[in-house]
């Protein structure tokens, strides 16, 4: 009975995240295509509309603005819609945040992190590990940017979020790994061989 519970639970295990990733997907795609549906139908005739255009067209549109926005143009123009959203104080805090965090997590996104750490709080035995993004607080806000402090940011796992904490120098130790192997760690939960794993499909997936 032991036997065929643990061959069971290994094949869920196996199984659950290709089953979860691809209805995540799935699920993604058919917002998108109930979302661009609703729209084109505004200006297009229902039955020239074939399902699965939605999709291909928002993907389009994402490419073809992603071909041209290190243009002066469009550079000029995100620059003045920034500004639109930066006069109106609620907007420009969720804008900035979600900006901030998509920044982090798109190519290249990641290097703009200078190292991983370790963050050691002084009476506790407990160990935090983050990412550098600041080494001084200068043009900080009066009040939280204090001398002898630097920022770190806490990524938590599976990347649903993070906090960044301003410490103490003294707090922070350098740890021998690099950016994205630490994030690739946290991104697992730092699980034995989880790491690894990810890395090896990750290296596949590049072009060579």
């Amino acid at each position: 009975m032991k036997h065929i519970t643990r061959t069971f639970l290994k094949g869920l295990f196996t199984l659950l995240p290709l089953v979860l990733s691809v209805y995540v997907v799935f699920w993604l795609l058919g917002w998108v295509e109930s979302f661009s549906r609703s729209t084109f139908l505004a200006f297009w005739p229902d039955f020239l509309y074939i399902p699965g255009m939605g999709v291909l067209v928002v993907f389009f549109v994402i490419y073809i603005f992603g071909t041209v926005v290190d243009k002066p143009v469009t550079r000029w123009a995100v620059a003045h819609l920034e500004d639109a959203l930066s006069s109106v104080p609620l907007l420009k805090s969720v804008y900035v945040s979600i900006k901030d965090f998509t920044g982090f997590l798109s190519p290249g996104g990641k290097e703009k992190a200078d190292r991983v750490v370790c963050i050691r709080f002084p009476g506790s035995e407990a160990e935090l590990i983050g990412l550098v993004t600041r080494d001084d607080l200068v043009g900080l806000a009066e009040g939280i940017a204090k001398e002898g402090r630097m920022a770190v940011y806490l990524p938590m796992s599976y990347q649903i979020g993070g906090y960044t904490i301003f410490v103490p120098k003294a707090w922070v130790h350098p740890v021998k790994m690099g950016v994205e192997e630490g994030m690739r760690n946290v991104l697992t939960a730092w699980l034995p061989g989880a790491a690894e794993s990810l890395k090896s499909q990750t290296s596949q997936e590049r072009p060579s």
